[in-house]
């Protein structure tokens, strides 16, 4: 039993990813409310692998882990990378901004040349207009999908009112997808996927029109401000129409098209860190009871890896 161990045979990680195999609701005590006991948790009987093994199990299952953690910190790296550019190009109109005040050029010179020289009555660049989204994107709610088909893996996602809800065999959008969550305390969010996706009842898929850019659009509706049309106090929710009625500010093809240019390759980089995540996250959970039971040997698992 694991209480007769002295702890310096016991590697931590090792033991951190043991218990992470455990089904503590088969020992635990109590019926309308479980909980876990110290004679509980003494009931557990292990096999333990030497000192060595335990650091190699460690260590493989480790760094998949490491490899997820970067990823995701590199992603939140690309994401606010993403949101800075809009930001200074379409919400503080920073290139106009710089030379209406006469400060140094900081973008390459055929880019800025898109920036209008001076702000309009209304605060925006001259010329670039306040449109509505229903210009550029058709709205539509979701369709309820069982729950017995939303799963924990696999490659279609669902979206619903509060964004992400696992993954399905079917699909009813394709392409550059946004969604946004209509019905809920998180109404209002917007979400984006690269590919097929299914979005459920309690969200509304963005379908932009022909020419229009996915990614501009998408941006456009994050910086939106979407809290003036959310309507009820018990079940908040937002209306198609009203999204499809918000103004952003259009400024023009050539500067959406260089906007473009610069912002997909984030993305993409985004969506195949997200990718590979999910593939290191589901090597990571095969792996483990087969590593802990000794069914797949620390070699091996690290060949693989």
């Amino acid at each position: 039993m694991m209480s007769a161990v002295p702890a310096s045979q016991v590697d931590p990680v090792w033991f951190y990813y043991l218990l992470s195999t455990i089904d503590f609701n088969l020992i635990s005590s109590g019926s309308a409310l479980p909980y876990l006991t110290v004679k509980d948790l003494s009931k557990i009987q292990i096999d333990l692998p030497t000192k060595r093994e335990q650091e190699a199990i460690a260590n493989v299952l480790g760094a998949l882990d490491d490899k997820i953690e970067l990823n995701r910190r590199m992603n939140e790296t690309l994401e606010a990378t993403a949101r800075a550019i809009f930001k200074d190009w379409f919400v503080d109109f920073g290139p106009t901004r710089a030379k209406m005040d006469g400060r140094v050029r900081y973008l390459a010179a055929d880019i800025w040349s898109l920036f209008p020289d001076r702000l309009d009555d209304k605060g925006k660049p001259e010329g670039w207009e306040l449109r509505p989204v229903g210009d550029f994107a058709e709205l539509r709610g979701g369709k309820q999908l069982e729950k017995e088909r939303i799963t924990s893996v696999g490659t279609i996602p669902v979206f619903g009112g509060a964004g992400f809800m696992g993954f399905t065999e079917k699909h009813n959008a394709e392409g550059f997808v946004i969604s946004v969550g209509r019905v809920g305390a998180y109404c209002g969010q917007f979400f984006s996927h690269r590919g097929k996706a299914w979005i459920n009842n309690n969200a509304s898929l963005i379908s932009q029109f022909q020419g229009v850019s996915g990614e501009w659009l998408f941006q456009s509706l994050r910086h939106a401000d979407i809290e003036i049309i959310k309507k009820g106090a018990a079940q908040p929710f937002v209306s198609n129409t009203d999204v499809g009625n918000m103004l952003i500010v259009w400024p023009g093809e050539n500067t959406v098209s260089n906007f473009k240019d610069i912002i997909v390759p984030l993305m993409l980089k985004i969506e195949q860190n997200d990718t590979e995540a999910s593939t290191l996250a589901a090597t990571r959970d095969l792996l483990l009871p087969k590593l802990m039971s000794g069914e797949v040997r620390v070699s091996d698992a690290t060949a693989l890896v």
